[in-house]
């Protein structure tokens, strides 16, 4: 609940924490340093209803993450009645009904019900501990994700809705389920360093290690080439490097791969990378992070005075739209107002509440949405899923050869891509790119996650679609950033994992990094804010009739997680 209000608070949202006279105003936990910025704190006696309502008169949405029960039942139903237009945001465990209605909402348990903790390689074996809480970062997002779509539904139909995920949702945002007679399971064989010959992390010849994303056999072949290895990969046994024949021949691969990283320092191979466009990046420490000098320059460090810490690092606003950008309040509040004391202090915010069913109660709030998707792989495609599930049309825009990981043909694919509709077209003729453009001057909004610059190559440059459709809002998830030193650099989940220190919190003290590829949770978290930021920026075209550009990245995807470790 606390990110989700973030997210919000973030955004221009004024936000209101709750406290009862028992609770901690300010929370030690250093992540709520980040969590409770910018947030004011009201002390109410759940048992006062009638203050209760009038603060709810006051508000347009309410986000609990209380465990059920009656109690909570009766001050919240009190709410909706004194409120007929609040929109409730409740967040689970695993849901509001069924047989783990009681179960303990710890992240934790719940990601291991999942079967996140038993899927990662460890370098002991068996199931590991996961230092990225991954489903208290998907519940938060995916309640603000609801609360933004219910807020645009209640600005054009007057209908106010109720909004429930839980931490079971959030984990399975990470861990996508898709079975079915005719689809093959993908055999993934994983260890700490990844597995994948071009995709895993090696050490070098000084002991620093750097991560290899190479996501299709173009990179392999550059990377073949640099690493001195171009003469082995004729051997039928390695395929395209991606996928080689068998496991004795993937393995062998890996080796070839691991001893030719160990022959030159990490900084001499990160020169060679950098010239032959090899998706690379060093696997940092998050101290180190917060020195790189892409993350600098997406602002993603910021300074708050926090009431407990002190001058205190943290991260800043993952989320940057053109024409409403978002804005910190300040650090979190010291002290609690009585909920009285508040109450005379906003007259103006309590009023009396009309009944207000709207029109179209019962259809999805985005079901008018036409959005244009040109993405690949998994940041791009999830956010296009989690748009679709909320009721927006989707055609996704594929080249010849389709997505990158169509002929993978894995549960992955048929996951982030279903609830959509898919257009082939060659964007390298006028042709292609005319039909491209057709699209674009029919939908809402363009969901982007390539290098800047590549859609203008496709004939969807922000002045072409300015020109052919003013309204149109795009929205574009990078690696790295739109501007900045890596912003021209190709870019992966698992670039970003080492990166923004993921790796080596994950490898533990005196380990090596590890990969956490089945998790991909720059990738995950990315898809996820960019759909926010795309709901957000519908909502402020809404009503304020200004369409804009909304821009996330994947080294931006860990903010949620840094809250975890500010560094004072």
């Amino acid at each position: 609940g606390a990110l989700a209000a973030m997210f919000l608070c973030d955004n221009g949202a004024r936000v209101v924490r709750l406290v009862g006279h028992d609770d901690e105003i300010v929370r030690p936990e250093p992540g709520f340093a980040l969590w409770d910025r910018g947030k004011e704190v009201v002390m109410l006696d759940s048992r006062d209803l009638e203050t209760l309502h009038k603060l709810s008169r006051a508000a347009d949405v309410v986000i609990e993450d209380i465990a059920p029960g009656f109690e909570k039942e009766v001050m919240f139903r009190a709410a909706a009645r004194a409120n007929p237009n609040l929109i409730r945001a409740t967040i689970s465990a695993y849901g509001n009904a069924g047989p783990l209605l009681d179960e303990p909402a710890d992240h934790d348990l719940v990601m291991a019900r999942m079967g996140i903790l038993a899927n990662q390689p460890s370098f002991r074996g068996g199931p590991i501990h996961v230092v990225h809480p991954v489903a208290s970062v998907g519940a938060g997002l995916l309640a603000a994700l609801g609360v933004t779509a219910a807020l645009l539904h209640r600005e054009r139909t007057g209908a106010a809705q109720r909004v429930e995920t839980s931490l079971m949702a959030g984990a399975l945002l990470y861990s996508p389920k898709a079975i079915g007679d005719n689809l093959q399971p993908r055999t993934m064989m994983m260890s700490p360093a990844g597995g994948g010959p071009f995709y895993s992390v090696f050490e070098c010849a000084d002991g620093e290690w750097i991560q290899l994303g190479c996501i299709h056999s173009g990179f392999v072949d550059l990377a073949a080439a640099v690493l001195g290895i171009a003469h082995l990969m004729t051997d039928p046994e390695f395929g395209d490097g991606r996928y080689p024949q068998s496991e004795t021949a993937r393995a062998k691969l890996f080796n070839i791969v691991a001893n030719a990283m160990r022959t030159k320092p990490a900084s001499k191979w990160m020169r060679i990378f950098e010239d032959a466009d090899v998706p690379y990046a060093p696997a940092l420490t998050t101290e180190q992070a917060m020195d790189d000098p892409q993350i600098m320059h997406n602002d993603m460090i910021m300074e708050l005075d926090d009431p407990l810490l002190g001058m205190t690092s943290l991260a800043g606003l993952p989320i940057n739209l053109s024409q409403t950008p978002g804005n910190v309040r300040g650090p979190r509040a010291s002290s609690a107002v009585q909920a009285a004391d508040w109450l005379s202090e906003n007259p103006d915010l309590v009023k009396n509440q009309a009944v207000s069913a709207g029109d179209n109660q019962d259809e999805l709030p985005l079901h008018d949405v036409k959005i244009l998707e040109a993405a690949n792989v998994i940041a791009g495609p999830i956010a296009g899923r989690l748009l679709a599930d909320l009721g927006a049309k989707i055609m996704k825009l594929e080249s010849l050869y389709g997505d990158i990981s169509r002929p993978a043909g894995a549960g992955g694919f048929v996951f982030y891509n279903a609830n959509k509709r898919s257009i082939s077209v060659n964007t390298r003729t006028e042709q292609g790119r005319e039909i491209a453009q057709r699209i674009a001057a029919e939908s809402d909004v363009l969901l982007a996650n390539m290098r800047p610059g590549a859609t203008d190559r496709m004939g969807l440059s922000s002045e072409k679609l300015a020109e052919i459709n003013p309204n149109l809002i795009e929205t574009h998830v990078t690696a790295y950033g739109w501007t900045g030193p890596y912003a021209h650099r190709p870019g992966v989940d698992p670039l970003a994992q080492a990166i923004t220190g993921l790796q080596r919190a994950q490898g533990g003290n005196g380990l090596p990094p590890m990969f956490l590829g089945r998790l991909a949770p720059c990738d995950y978290t990315g898809g996820a804010m960019t759909a926010l930021g795309a709901v957000m920026a519908l909502f402020a075209r809404e009503r304020t009739g200004v369409a804009q550009k909304v821009n996330t990245n994947l080294l931006s995807a860990v903010t949620p997680r840094a809250a975890n470790n500010p560094a004072p």
